[in-house]
């Protein structure tokens, strides 16, 4: 006994000095999911109190404060998040008693000498990082999504750590400041003012978020809400926006509060307008981010500007219950949040919209980006593997944001309508300010349907790539086949409609539509007894299948000469130009024939949406296929451009021509438009329109480079706007010394801090007719693409590598690619894969 009891006590010991030291190995770099699951498990309860002191000049440094509360099981190391330097932390209380400072792999790891079981106290003083705090000269905002909160204050930086925030500000007293929360108290000391904000429902980190500096605001209230509008612009056209802005937010939460039958899940809605940010929006609740671009628009706005701007409103809108309210566990379901942000936005725009065809907006918002992606060798599927957080903002993409709602459609369809919603409800109110995953939403709708959704998903979600589908007769017969272009045979189940069209007499033709379902990859037979000889086989005529739908030679050469005039339907054109353009993008359709055929349906189409896809595809053609340069397209645009008439063609053809056009004649008379600011008859451009021409012809014309510059920056007048052209202008100088320097010093991080900006300075460094010069760009930009994804936000490694090789169209640029990726065979798949999307042009 005396033996065993020496042992138990050994053991004892052993246990409680290990308890004294981090267990296991050292936690590796980022958010792993290991670390989090374990996190996840063994942490409850808790909650931040922050405190941020905040200084005029943006060159002295934050000083913050956080005290975390959190309950543990059982008493072990805590390992925190903060990716900043380890001497940034000047700090550590462990239940009111002062701890040694352990950093290891961009962690603060807390030992367990104070720690207890059951509630604990970690209080860390800390200079705060600078990366997501976006600061100016008069104002900061943060921007923490997808795991960036680590950037700026030590905490657990996973999605499913939902804590309550409790906020203070200390800020310049000439500054207001705006946060997830309502103002608790403000107080006036010394030339400065320190702001406590109410504590906030459960948030992810990523949520989090303040603005603070000199604002301008603008409040209105209707049904018991009151929102506030934060802004900079100073042009009172655009600021006179607000009440369509106002009328949009507050339709959106009407509809959303209807159809989720949830009231507004948080506390309030402001909204803040930013100059210069670098996504369209962004979702914070109380304190939502919005692109001042998107937002307030020029003087005479197109309806794909206006369309925009309402999509925009519901899409962060929808997030408040989808994302915030009910969060993805991890980023590999991000999705989850995106799928319904654009899904209802392109349902709460139909009211807004009572004039537009919104079956062609869904086609032009989801089916052609989608395919962008999708018929690349870098395409993904929509749930996609992620082993640690910081590759979250990788997941990102067209995929995401506009394939997913397509599957969504075909899931709401395969439910039907009123069983989708009480799905969709009971999910919202079982997890409620918690977390969920794909799967506990696919249990759910299970209940309301005999489908096997399962199944279904597998294909849809899990799986990259489309099906190709083609139809044939055989004997009189014809056949439809579905197949898997990446060879795994996987099938895709879909309904498509197939129009027929019969006859000898190509100005006679008769047409039938039929309804085939796929369910395999096996063969359908559609119909028999027709012949194949008199016949157009117009596959997903509606548009509304999902895939690369091949056409054969006869129904080419027919709908290209003949597309205006038997497709009636606007959806039917529309379906049939995309269908097009994904067979010439497959070598089966000549670029020349199909550019022509644009261009002469311009003249009677009559459809904005057909109209601005129409100048689009002639667009990318000019930078990137057979009709790079061509005279006949040019000439086209110019005359579309001069031709007044409504649906926006005019201002559509020319600001497409403004980006490729090459002609000495064209090129005087846009240097006389800008110089004299007066336009064709019926053309009506604002300030944006003019700087775009001062870029567009500092390239043409480089012997009036200053002549422009200085011009147009006189022109401006909001600072904020002034000071995006003096950054950007420099990108189109006629020396090519001054060229490299500035290419050179975007690759130090710390210049790439506007990156929407910086985004435009890369196009025109590789400007369509400077690519010559600037093939020598392409290495050192993807060389610099790992740290550009380190230190920039989600969408930005897909904008600096896109803006980079889409000026390009030559076999030199192509090689510089295949060179590079062959050179690195183990480079990040997921990086890799937003190359491949970008060069995707060069290899076809």
């Amino acid at each position: 006994m005396k033996k065993q009891l020496f042992f138990i006590i050994l053991l004892g010991v052993v246990e409680l000095l290990a308890g004294c030291r981090p267990e296991g190995k050292e936690p590796e770099t980022g958010v792993s999911i290991g670390l989090a699951r374990q996190r996840k498990q063994d942490i409850s309860n808790l909650q931040y109190r922050l405190k941020f002191r905040i200084p005029e000049n943006k060159q002295e440094e934050v000083i913050g404060k956080v005290q975390i509360t959190l309950k543990q099981e059982k008493v072990q190391p805590v390992v925190l998040d903060f990716r900043e330097d380890p001497h940034k932390v000047k700090q550590l209380k462990v239940n009111g008693r002062p701890d040694s400072i352990r950093i290891s792999n961009e962690h603060i790891v807390v030992g367990t000498d104070y720690l207890k079981k059951g509630a604990n106290e970690i209080e860390i003083d800390f200079i705060a990082g600078n990366q997501s705090l976006n600061r100016n000269d008069e104002f900061l905002y943060t921007l923490l999504v997808p795991e960036r909160a680590r950037t700026l204050f030590p905490c657990f930086d996973q999605p499913d750590m939902k804590a309550v925030f409790t906020l203070q500000l200390d800020i310049p007293e000439q500054w207001v400041a705006v946060a997830n929360a309502a103002v608790e108290s403000e107080t006036l000391h010394e030339g400065r003012k320190l702001i406590a904000f109410q504590p906030t429902q459960p948030l992810s980190t990523y949520l989090f978020s303040f603005v603070a500096g000199k604002w301008q605001q603008l409040a209105e209230s209707r049904d018991g809400k009151t929102i506030v509008m934060y802004y900079r612009e100073t042009d009172p056209q655009k600021v006179a926006q607000h009440t369509i802005i106002f009328d949009q937010v507050f339709a959106s939460l009407k509809w959303l509060e209807d159809y989720t039958g949830i009231p507004y899940p948080f506390d309030k809605y402001d909204l803040v307008i930013v100059p210069g940010f670098q996504f369209g929006g962004m979702e914070h609740p109380g304190a939502v981010l919005y692109n001042d671009k998107r937002m307030f628009l020029g003087p005479h706005p197109t309806i794909e500007e206006e369309l925009g701007r309402m999509e925009l409103i519901a899409h962060e809108t929808t997030h408040m219950w989808f994302g915030d309210a009910v969060t993805m566990a991890w980023f590999d379901d991000v999705w989850t949040k995106e799928v319904f942000a654009n899904y209802f936005a392109s349902q709460m725009t139909r009211p807004e919209f009572p004039g537009v065809n919104h079956l062609l907006n869904d086609l032009r918002n989801f089916y052609i980006p989608a395919y962008a992606e999708d018929r690349t060798a870098g395409s993904t599927s929509i749930k996609q593997p992620l082993e640690n957080l910081k590759d979250a903002g990788l997941i990102y993409g067209q995929i995401v944001y506009d394939k997913a709602p397509i599957v969504m459609n075909m899931l709401l369809k395969l439910l039907g309508e009123e069983a989708f919603q009480k799905g969709i409800r009971e999910y919202l109110q079982t997890y409620l300010y918690g977390n969920a995953t794909w799967d506990n939403l696919i249990t759910i709708l299970n209940k309301y349907t005999d489908k096997d959704l399962v199944a279904w998903s597998n294909s849809w979600v899990n799986e990259k790539g489309m099906p190709e589908i083609s139809a044939s007769w055989h004997d009189r017969t014809l056949v439809v086949r579905q197949k898997d272009p990446w060879h795994r045979g996987l099938s895709w189940p879909q309904n498509i409609s197939i129009a027929l069209y019969e006859g000898k007499n190509a100005d006679t033709l008769q047409s039938s539509v039929h309804e085939v379902t796929l369910v395999s990859d096996s063969a359908v037979t559609v119909f028999q007894n027709r012949s194949a000889d008199e016949s157009c086989i117009f596959l997903n005529q509606n548009g509304e299948a999902y895939g690369y739908f091949v056409l054969d030679q006869r129904t080419i050469a027919y709908a290209l000469a003949h597309l205006n005039t038997f497709a009636k339907a606007p959806e039917t054109r529309l379906a049939l130009l995309i269908n097009l353009n994904e067979n010439r993008l497959h070598g089966r359709v000549d670029g020349l024939a199909f550019a022509r055929m644009l261009i002469s349906n311009l003249k009677t189409e009559t459809e904005p949406l057909i109209i601005s896809t129409s100048i689009a595809y002639l667009n990318e053609m000019a930078l990137h296929g057979q009709i790079a340069g061509s005279e006949e397209l040019e000439e086209s645009l110019l005359g579309l451009a001069r031709k007044p008439g409504g649906k926006g063609c005019q201002q559509a053809a020319f600001r497409a021509l403004l980006g490729t056009f090459r002609q000495p004649a064209t090129t005087q008379e846009i240097y006389r438009m800008w110089k004299e600011q007066k336009s064709f008859t019926g053309l009506a451009l604002g300030e944006s329109d003019y700087t775009k021409m001062a870029y567009e012809l500092a390239v043409r014309m480089p012997e009036k480079y200053e002549e422009i510059r200085a011009t147009q920056a006189t022109r401006i007048q909001d600072p904020d706007r002034k000071r995006e052209f003096n950054f950007i202008v420099r990108a189109v100088a006629p020396e090519t010394e001054t060229r490299d320097s500035l290419f050179r010093s975007l690759l130090i991080a710390g210049n790439r801090r506007i990156e929407p900006w910086v985004t435009q300075i890369v196009g025109y460094l590789n400007h369509p007719l400077r690519q010559q010069q600037a093939v020598k760009y392409i290495r050192p930009a993807l060389q610099e693409l790992q740290e550009v994804q380190r230190t920039g936000d989600i969408f930005f490694p897909k904008n600096w590598i896109s803006a980079t090789l889409r000026g390009h169209n030559s076999p030199e640029a192509a090689q510089v690619v295949r060179q590079f990726l062959e050179q690195h065979p183990d480079y990040p798949v997921l990086l890799k894969n937003k190359i491949l999307q970008s060069a995707d042009h060069l290899y076809r």
